[in-house]
């Protein structure tokens, strides 16, 4: 099972002198892979160790490192997700076992990256780099002290950054890197802008010129200097000393805030975008202490020396993904002068091993790697350690298995030109009658027609169709009609109804086994919408489609979109005189009587109620509890909306603002007191609070959930030893961890309803804001449209993001305020 074999070895370059004298059948045909394209390897990468997520998380290649994060001996493997969870691996023996994952958790930010260097205070023991967004974080892993115990992190620097992040490189820069026997952290900005930190404590920072896209970011520790590629195409290297002696000629300068582009020492075009640079020696016999740059580029390998001149440069079959170098190891042939293999891995899962411009073998991986990595594991040198975009982490050895899913080569088959200048210009044709300007409408479409009753249904028909929910209140039923304008019948129609909390239909989908065409009676569909208690309506819209596939097989989509009724959220009650929160509209035309706007809610009202609902004032009380008072001037035309909460008043100013615009046509409302920004802002504050407040209450429950497990596992341990030792209070430790994890889990029930209630609210209150804004600034339907695209009523809080981080995103920032006097004379 260990790949111990002779092309093994030599695939790794363990026995080079091998490979100058192949015996073997098999190794002849690997030397013909040089020959042959990566992506038709005649061999397949075998598995000895394979670890997967089992989620749809995604994964950065740089957030990936192996290495002995643990200081305890052997190799480790680390992986970060874009959704902030850290997992280090330890492969023992073939085939995951649960045991091989030592520390599984969940950081605040997504992983950009991951290194480890001598970065503890002595220079002796290994750190891990953590690199997040908006932060640098410096870990020191702890091994578990018994068996069967997990590992666990320990803080030992963090570091706040002003600009997102996008890699970093660790080193000994300069003298007093070297002096302190410990290596610094360099961080490359997405702007350009170089920040090192040196313990804990930031050295300088500094602003790259031709920067506008960020590149690799390599470290040369003989030449002390960084190199890196622009958006000019070019590889560029930037010496410690210059960006020191720019940043001190900066502070120096006039104008403290001053902030200049450091120019590279030198830069080579190569032409194409940089997938990655490493430091290796790819020649034979060059300079003992001089190292040369292996640039993978889009589509071309180059090799650079240290000064910028390209010694060497290979085009490349194949779109590549990313670039491992390592060390031939001990037996290589000493005549090449000790130079590095280098592997590359394409976007199909190809990859090619490389030794001084040869291909010494080719194989194909089941599942395209993004980044690589070389190491010891089970006491077996050259083992492969690969991680793909979903985060499945391999570890593979390169044999002999023919690939499962070969496929022939195409190169072998004569090319027809002139048949396929033919079959591209039947294919423009195609694409200029598709998009074309004067392309007719199809005859055969599918229309619906939703029929919207004022009123709700009688007690009598609420049980019909009925579930769970359906005791929340009243119900109304819409009848959808669905006509098709073409002949014949037309099959499989799937009806999909979609309203907004707290509003839900009974039967959120329907399937209509045929729709027949022509011009006869429409097909009717009654959908069932109820209201659920205890929340506020943050929308009454409710949406209808039909997807449908037509006889030539075009998909297509029909849609319906209509207000469910006011009825089902609220009724009429007595008048409320007081309110706490009050707003006004102010309208050009005189009043309209409060009977005439609401008389369909005066028609359900019971006798008692309508008659103290007079000509000027009417009261209403929603399914959640709240009240919303409608006052009407006697004098002028302006209505008063008014209640004891602010997010309640949403559902009164939009249902009277459009029943004026129906009863009074050509009419101007409008909005001119100051807008009530301090109760939305407090709103916005509560939302956030219940964001919080169930972010830490899931945080504690993971936390006790994996006490859960450590004790558990340990007791398992015990039990399974034939000479078990004492329990020492475990089964207590077990026993209490369990009543907490209880006590979290209601806990946390309690924080997911008060989300949701905080959700509505701020849903409603960002309604209300809305529409004053529009009647405040008089804006047309194209920019209130605009103004609800960026502060959106949708609230949808999700684990990585919320709605304060969509919205601080989508508005635009907030215009710097005009410079003073004092500061105009400095």
């Amino acid at each position: 099972l260990r790949p111990r074999s002779r092309l093994t070895r030599l695939a790794l370059g363990v026995r080079a002198r091998a490979y100058r004298a192949p015996r073997s059948r098999a190794a002849l045909l690997a030397r013909r892979c040089d020959s042959q394209r990566p992506g038709m390897s005649l061999f397949k990468a075998r598995e000895w160790w394979t670890a997967s997520t089992g989620s749809d998380e995604e994964f950065s290649p740089s957030a990936f490192c192996v290495a002995d994060l643990d200081n305890q001996g052997g190799n480790k493997v680390a992986t970060g997700s874009l959704s902030g969870l850290l997992r280090i691996y330890q492969p023992r023996q073939r085939d995951y076992r649960a045991e091989d994952l030592l520390l599984e958790q969940r950081l605040d930010a997504p992983v950009i990256q991951l290194a480890t260097g001598l970065l503890l205070p002595g220079g002796t023991r290994l750190a891990l780099a953590v690199l997040h967004p908006r932060k640098l974080v410096v870990y020191e892993v702890h091994a578990g002290k018994q068996l069967g115990a997990y590992h666990s992190l320990a803080k030992v620097q963090e570091h706040a950054l002003d600009r997102n992040t996008f890699n970093m490189a660790i080193g000994r820069f300069g003298s007093a890197s070297q002096a302190r026997a410990v290596d610094s952290i360099a961080v490359q900005s997405i702007d350009g802008t170089v920040s090192v930190f040196e313990g804990d404590a930031l050295a300088f920072s500094r602003l790259l010129a031709n920067s506008l896209i960020p590149g690799p970011w390599v470290h040369s520790p003989r030449a002390d200097c960084f190199f890196t590629a622009n958006s000019a195409l070019e590889v560029c290297c930037y010496k410690l000393s210059s960006l020191t002696l720019a940043q001190a000629s900066s502070e120096s300068g006039s104008g403290a805030g001053a902030q200049r582009k450091v120019n590279a020492d030198w830069s080579t075009v190569v032409g194409e975008h940089v997938v990655d640079i490493k430091l290796g020696r790819f020649t034979s016999n060059p300079p003992t202490s001089e190292s040369e740059l292996i640039v993978l580029g889009a589509q071309t390998l180059f090799v650079l020396k240290e000064a910028g001149a390209i010694r060497y440069q290979r085009r490349l079959d194949m779109q590549p993904s990313c670039l491992c170098v390592y060390s031939a190891g001990e037996g290589a042939d000493t005549s090449t002068g000790g130079s590095d293999n280098v592997l590359i891995a394409s976007a199909t899962g190809a990859l090619l091993v490389l030794r001084e411009g040869v291909s010494l073998w080719s194989a194909r991986c089941d599942q395209p790697p993004i980044a690589l990595s070389v190491g010891t594991f089970a006491d077996v040198k050259g083992m492969l350690v690969s991680l793909t975009e979903r985060g499945v982490t391999s570890v593979l050895y390169l044999g002999t298995d023919p690939p499962t899913t070969a496929v022939g080569g195409s190169h072998e088959k004569d090319l027809d030109y002139d048949e396929m200048d033919d079959e591209h210009r039947r294919l423009l044709g195609r694409i200029r009658e598709a998009t074309g300007g004067n392309r007719a409408e199809p005859t055969d479409y599918l229309t619906l027609r939703a029929q919207v009753p004022k009123t709700v249904d009688p007690v009598a028909e609420r049980g019909l169709g009925d579930d769970d929910r359906s005791s929340a209140g009243p119900s109304v039923t819409v009848r959808v009609s669905v006509a098709y304008s073409g002949k014949g019948p037309l099959e499989s129609v799937q009806l999909l109804a979609q309203c907004e909390p707290p509003f839900f239909c009974l039967r959120e989908s329907v399937e209509l086994s045929a729709v027949q065409g022509g011009s006869g009676t429409p097909l009717s569909v009654p959908l069932v919408f109820r209201c659920a208690k205890d929340m506020l309506p943050a929308s009454c819209k409710a949406l209808v489609v039909a997807t449908y596939t037509t006889a030539d097989g075009a998909p297509r989509t029909a849609r319906a979109e209509f207000d469910l009724p006011l009825a089902m959220v609220c009724k009429v009650i007595a008048p409320v005189k007081n309110g706490t929160y009050k707003v006004t509209l102010d309208t050009d035309q005189p009043p309209a009587q409060i009977g005439e706007l609401f008389g369909d809610l005066l028609a359900l009202a019971p006798g008692a109620e309508a008659g103290k609902a007079g000509a000027s004032v009417l009261s209403l009380q929603l399914a959640s509890g709240h009240d919303v008072t409608v006052l009407l001037s006697k004098n002028a035309g302006r209505y008063r909306i008014q209640s004891g909460s602010f997010e309640p008043m949403w559902q009164g100013a939009h249902e009277l603002q459009q029943r004026l615009r129906k009863a009074l046509p050509g009419v101007n409302v409008s909005f001119n007191e100051p807008l009530p920004l301090q109760e939305y802002f407090e709103l916005i504050d509560v939302h956030f609070a219940a964001r919080q407040e169930l972010a830490e209450t899931q945080a504690a429950l993971e936390q006790r959930a994996q006490q859960f497990r450590v004790v558990q596992k340990r007791l398992l341990v015990r039990f399974k030893d034939k000479n078990p030792a004492p329990l020492a209070n475990l089964d207590l430790l077990l026993g209490g961890t369990y009543e907490q994890l209880m006590e979290l889990g209601s806990k946390g029930e309690a924080a997911k309803k008060a989300l949701a209630l905080a959700t509505t609210s701020l849903a409603c209150g960002t309604q209300l804001i809305n529409q004053l804004i529009a009647l405040r600034f008089e804006l047309d339907e194209d920019n209130a449209a605009e103004l609800r695209s960026h502060l959106s009523p949708q609230v949808h809080d999700f684990s990585e993001q919320g709605w304060e981080e969509r919205t601080d995103a989508a508005l635009p920032p907030a215009p710097a305020p005009p410079p003073s006097r004092a500061s105009q004379a400095a």
